[in-house]
């Protein structure tokens, strides 16, 4: 049981120690709506256990664009952290919205070229491009003198 200074501290910093739905979920709950920790659990129990997923609509996807500076690894890891937000997500409109959002250059004639059908083709693509790009950047290094 926490006492005094000790409870004070820990209901002010335990919204800190939360991430991703759970913050989402303790930030919608009403202001003093909460008077014990017994019921803050039951009802974090009670929201997760039924497995409430928030979610979101595949139209979200649209708006996901690679950012200017933005390789393409992290482009793939924030469009794929959006698209697990969306239950049932069609696999036409998932590669649809990937290849929307992203910059033109060789990959995306690749993909305009090889109509992928599914997201796993666009990944298996994606990953074989990143991986031949990473190979030219490594041949393009310039090896350095040997001593003797």
């Amino acid at each position: 049981m926490l006492k005094g200074l000790a409870r004070i501290w820990f209901c002010w910093s335990f919204p800190t120690m939360l991430k991703g739905l759970a913050r989402i979920w303790f930030s919608r709950l009403t202001p003093n709506s909460i008077d014990t920790f017994k019921e803050l659990s039951a009802q974090f129990a009670s929201y997760f256990i039924r497995g409430y997923k928030y979610k979101k609509s595949t139209t979200c996807l649209i708006s996901i664009k690679q950012w200017e500076d933005e390789v393409l690894r992290s482009y793939i890891a924030h469009f794929n952290k959006e698209a697990l937000l969306i239950d049932e997500a069609d696999n036409k409109i998932l590669v649809a919205a990937f290849t929307n959002g992203l910059w033109k250059d060789k990959f995306l004639f690749s993909l305009y070229k090889n109509d992928p059908k599914t997201m796993a083709d666009v990944l298996y693509r994606a990953t074989k491009y990143m991986n031949a790009d990473d190979a030219l950047l490594a041949h393009e290094e310039k090896p350095k003198k040997r001593e003797r």
